[in-house]
């Protein structure tokens, strides 16, 4: 037993020789609340969790179909005028698109009316052929026309070209106006039931979620795609921005982004586009989002995955002429899914590290205070052999 005597490195003092001071007490105390607190500490470091971010190269094209989640509010348009179309990068409709979408009718302050419009398909129908066709007669009417007919309240050779000039002959002779019964009023009864038909006070709220075919295209929020009339006679197509400019003085696109993801949700997830508003004064305009789609997933300690999309975006405001042909106003998002892929992974310093940290905390800590000790002992009996009859 001897023998291992001679390497112990902790050689206890004898009973006799230790001294118990009350300096010497107040540095055992605040050395143990210092452990304590560092302990605590490297705990607390030990137990949260830091993601390390990893860019690569996506070799694979994934299979899966693109998830869309989306919400946004029009205070200016009435949900009878607003349509959903998702196509591809080269403007055919994706018809087999997996939609869950809805309307919620709102004030002009955004405030929910809490009545929710179903939509069954994605370009929901707003007008119908007969009124399309319609719209294409009047426009014949008015082509082929060079001389109005002023049915008989003016003087032979005279013009009545639009609805007010008939009115006024009327007024003149005297006689009972009638529109309903005159074809220049045609346009005009047909406008105001347009409007009386999908003209409502306030706004819309419309969300849901697309999950497009493919991997790049784009969906927008309009009035709706084009549409033919299907009229022999008219011999042409339509699209609904003639019909709208036909009808409506203006079709406001302010709009709000309450929401908008490409996947499903992960831990410490911000869209850019989230809580953000654009309002617009122009009547007639296409508003276009550009959006880099970047497939992420995000792994956690232990081994799950979730895969989802970031996306970085860029903005655009384009005016449309009415009656141009160039496109219908509303609010577009182009989409690309990058060939760059992120991974987010979740880390936390291993079980080793926290073990050699909390030894250091708790040596380190004896040594430095065994130190201090040392040092007050020597200062105050320095001051004690200063006093009177001292040694």
């Amino acid at each position: 037993m001897d023998f291992f005597q001679k390497f112990d490195a902790f050689a206890r003092p004898k009973e006799g020789n230790a001294k118990k001071t009350d300096v010497g007490a107040m540095i055992t105390v605040t050395s143990v609340i210092l452990m304590l607190i560092l302990f605590v500490s490297e705990v607390s470091f030990y137990l949260k969790v830091e993601n390390e971010d990893h860019l690569y190269v996506n070799t694979t094209l994934s299979s899966k179909s693109l998830k869309i989640d989306f919400d946004f509010s029009f205070p200016e348009i009435s949900c009878n005028l607003l349509s959903v179309d998702v196509l591809d990068d080269i403007g055919v409709p994706q018809k087999d698109a997996v939609h869950k979408i809805y309307k919620n009718k709102i004030s002009r302050t955004g405030e929910n009316l809490n009545i929710t419009i179903p939509l069954e398909k994605l370009g929901d129908t707003l007008t119908t052929e007969k009124q399309l066709e319609d719209l294409s007669q009047l426009k014949m009417k008015k082509r082929n026309v060079d001389c109005g007919n002023c049915y008989g309240a003016a003087p032979a050779g005279e013009c009545c070209n639009s609805c007010d000039e008939v009115k006024a002959a009327y007024e003149r002779v005297g006689w009972r106006f009638q529109p309903a019964k005159i074809a220049q009023c045609e346009a005009e009864l047909f406008s105001k039931n347009l409007k009386d038909q999908f003209a409502e006070e306030g706004g819309c709220r419309i969300y849901g979620e697309l999950e497009p075919t493919q991997t790049s295209g784009h969906f927008h929020l309009a009035p709706h795609k084009k549409l033919h009339t299907g009229s022999e006679q008219a011999g042409s197509a339509f699209n609904l921005l003639e019909l709208i400019s036909f009808a409506f003085d203006q079709f406001n696109i302010t709009h709000a982004v309450n929401s908008l993801s490409f996947g499903d949700q992960f831990p410490g997830m911000r869209s850019v586009l989230d809580g953000e508003f654009r309002r617009l004064q122009d009547t007639h305009g296409m508003y276009q989002y550009y959006i880099k789609v970047v497939p992420t997933r995000y792994r956690f300690v232990n081994g799950t995955e979730i895969e989802s999309n970031q996306y970085s975006v860029t903005e655009y405001m384009r005016h449309l002429a009415p009656g141009s042909g160039r496109g219908l106003p509303g609010v577009y998002f182009y989409y690309e899914v990058s060939p760059i892929q992120a991974l987010v992974q979740e880390k936390r310093p291993g079980l080793m590290r926290f073990m050699t940290s909390v030894c250091a905390i708790v040596g380190g800590m004896y040594t430095v205070m065994g130190m201090v000790d040392k040092f007050l002992e020597l200062v105050l009996s320095d001051r004690q052999s200063l006093l009177p009859g001292g040694r």
